[in-house]
């Protein structure tokens, strides 16, 4: 993003600078934009209704959140009663809510939480929910790519 300085005169004839486009933003604001764009609520944070709806959606229990979360499952429990997540387990729940999301598009979300707890082939015999906890996300993620071009296999 470029920004355009150039003087101007107001209607009084003072010399003042205007920007082209976009206002240059402080350090601050450039921040607080990224954080309210990456997530929508400007807080950084996930809320504890986005940990309600990733559980109900994808009918995940308390202990299969906290395998995908590597929380406690008393700490998922907090969270489902309304204590927001702290900031490094809110980036965890949103990128597990992503890769559902994507999941989502290919099987129906309901069977998710049951899909998760099934061995499964393409990860040698081992369940996706095995794979997430040992941080191999990507074959997920490679797996969603390969069905969504049309491979099978």
């Amino acid at each position: 993003m470029q920004y355009c300085a150039m003087k101007v005169r107001g209607k009084t004839g003072a010399r003042k600078t205007a920007t082209r486009g976009f206002l240059k933003k402080s350090g601050r604001a450039k921040m607080a934009a990224a954080r309210t764009s990456a997530n929508g609520t400007g807080l950084g944070r996930t809320s504890d209704s986005d940990v309600r709806r990733l559980s109900r959606t994808y009918h995940l229990s308390n202990e299969a959140l906290s395998r995908v979360t590597g929380a406690s499952p008393r700490t998922v429990s907090y969270w489902n009663s309304g204590t927001p997540p702290q900031r490094s387990s809110a980036q965890k729940i949103r990128e597990v809510t992503r890769l559902f999301d994507a999941l989502a598009d290919i099987i129906n979300a309901k069977v998710i939480g049951q899909w998760l707890q099934r061995p499964n082939q393409q990860f040698d015999g081992s369940t996706p929910l095995q794979v997430i906890e040992r941080g191999e996300t990507d074959r997920l993620w490679r797996m969603i790519w390969q069905l969504r071009e049309g491979h099978s296999g």
